[in-house]
This record gives C-alpha cells, structure tokens and sequence, in this order.
C-alpha cells in the first residue's frame, strides 16, 4: 500500500526535477534556503591554468643579429682630397716631425683654402696648433673639424684626443675628463663594444 504523499512535497519534488531538466544539468544561479529567502549559488571554482607548451628550437632557424657594422668612412685625408692638399698635407707632417710648426700651420692654412670643408685638414691644423702650445686654437679648430666630419668617428676620435689634451694643459680638468669621455666612448664604439 502507498503512502500518500503531501502536496507540498509533490509539488516541489516536481519543481526540482523540472529546475534539473531545464539546467541542462547545471547549477542554479540561486535557490530557496529553508526559510524561502533566495541563497545565491557558489561561484565556480577558477578553471586551472593554462600550462605552457615546451617548444623545441629549431637550430635551422635560429636568428644571429650580425655584429654592428660601422659606416664606413675615410680614415685618409688621401681618399677624399685633391692632389694639391694632398701634398700640402706632406709637406706639413714632414714639417711638424721636423720641429717646424710656423711652416707646418702655414701649409695646413694654405690647403684650408683650397678645400675649406675638408675635415682632415683642420684635424692636422689642430694638432700642429696643440704643438705650438695654441691650446684655444687647437680646440676651437678641431671642434670645426668635429662639425664637418658629419660622424666620421676616425676624424672624431683625433679630435677629442686634441681637446683633452689641450684642456689637460690649461688646467680644466673637469672639461678634459669631459673631452676624455668621448674619447673612451669612440673607442667602444670602433671596437664594437
């Protein structure tokens, strides 16, 4: 014999059963507690995560950045000057070697006059200038020749050479140590480091 069921009972056992139908199988956002006040469900659990896929190198593709070239640009007065500097230029390092720095200066001015944009001209003036102890000379004109190598870091690196020591000899140690930076800088740069 069957025991009846109570109404209530029945009805609700037909609601849960509906509620699970129409879920597909999933929880409620919310449901009833025992008073009849509505309880938000749980949130679900965070999915786990995502665990990378080792991938294996292919050696064959492998991608070697080449070493840093430099531009490439003189290093010779002879490979961007005409004949006539050219020999100025000679008679003015046989000049200097010789002790001469009038006459050296004096060639070096006479090819700046013929070719006025040529840096390497006013880097070999500078120098004699540092020789003959015209240390503002020799700064101010290899800072002209710095302006007109347009980066040319061989010209460039004689240059600062130039300005630290003529700094050094009028005793501006901050400035040289300064003019010594760019110097150090130019050598890491040509050596690739």
């Amino acid at each position: 014999m069957r025991t009846p069921v109570p109404a209530a009972l029945s009805v609700f056992l037909v609601l849960l059963v509906a509620g699970c139908a129409s879920s597909g199988g999933q929880r409620e956002s919310s449901w009833p507690d025992d008073v009849g006040h509505t309880i938000p469900a749980p949130a679900p659990p965070p999915p786990a995560p995502r665990q990378p896929v080792p991938v294996t190198p292919d050696p064959s593709l492998a991608m070697i950045p080449p070493p840093k070239a430099l531009p490439t640009y003189p290093k010779a007065a002879e490979e961007i000057s005409s004949q006539a500097v050219v020999s100025l230029m000679k008679q003015a390092r046989t000049a200097r070697a010789a002790g001469q720095y009038d006459q050296a200066s004096g060639a070096l001015e006479r090819a700046q006059r013929i070719e006025p944009r040529n840096y390497f001209v006013w880097s070999s003036l500078a120098r004699v200038y540092l020789d003959k102890k015209d240390y503002d000379n020799a700064e101010s004109v290899a800072l002209k020749s710095n302006s007109l190598a347009r980066g040319n870091i061989y010209v460039e690196l004689e240059n600062w050479k130039v300005i630290t020591e003529a700094r050094q000899a009028q005793g501006d140690a901050i400035g040289a140590l300064q003019a010594q930076s760019k110097v150090d800088e130019i050598l890491r740069n040509i050596s690739g480091g």
